[in-house]
């Protein structure tokens, strides 16, 4: 009789525990199909992500590199290709993950959000040379302020961005040979250039070697740059 009476407690404790283990597989499953809509700039947020695919996690009890590939097979889209490409020793920590994702997609308006604005300004008809540097000068403002460490060339950016993207084909064609034959013109200077052709009818020739003053408002608004941008 009392071995009997053993017997039937160890099948309630076996029980008991499948039907923890059992909790703990729903609970995964369930917190894992958040984690599968992080595509980048749709679905839900970084955070509610981080959240869902934590507590899946846990749930799973994975080590480090079970960790970063569940977060990898739980991204998609632009998400997805971010860390897909990344150097192996960051694909593969999952602290280094959460990390790059929250820099990228943190923000109100996600990094590549930005970088699209930022990409896609033009002149607008009716700007002043003055006013497109400004516009091209906040957007990357707010770029380096959503991601400080991914555009470490933010000057060279915003001075091709703004050869590119001149209104006037005439002062455009001459911006670029002048970046062509001097790479290392600083968007202040090009930027001061091209107003001294707006104003004078061409821009002057970088080679003679006669300095550059910085018209107004212009200098104002590129001075005050980091000496990234």
């Amino acid at each position: 009789m009392a071995s009997e009476l053993e017997e039937l407690r160890d099948l309630v404790r076996q029980l008991q525990a499948d039907n923890e283990r059992l909790l703990r597989e729903q609970a995964a499953v369930q917190s894992a199909e958040g984690p599968s809509n992080a595509r980048g700039r749709s679905g839900i947020s970084i955070e509610e992500w981080v959240d869902e695919v934590q507590a899946s996690i846990r749930a799973r009890y994975l080590g480090p590199l079970d960790q970063a590939y569940f977060m990898l097979d739980h991204l998609e889209g632009e998400a997805k290709d971010e860390i897909k490409y990344r150097p192996r020793a960051e694909r593969e920590d999952p602290q280094e993950i959460l990390s790059i994702l929250r820099e990228l997609y943190g923000c109100s308006k996600s990094y590549v959000a930005l970088q699209e604005s930022f990409f896609s300004r033009k002149q607008l008809d009716g700007e002043s040379l003055q006013e497109y540097s400004h516009a091209l000068l906040a957007l990357m403002d707010r770029i380096q302020n959503c991601a400080p460490n991914m555009v470490p060339d933010a000057d060279v950016l915003v001075r091709d961005q703004f050869v590119e993207h001149v209104n006037d084909s005439v002062l455009c064609r001459e911006l670029k040979r002048l970046v062509r034959s001097t790479p290392t013109l600083s968007m202040l200077q090009v930027c001061t250039e091209a107003i001294r052709w707006e104003q004078e009818g061409r821009p002057r020739d970088n080679s003679r070697g006669r300095s550059y003053s910085v018209p107004s408002m212009c200098a104002l608004q590129l001075s005050r740059q980091s000496p990234g941008l």
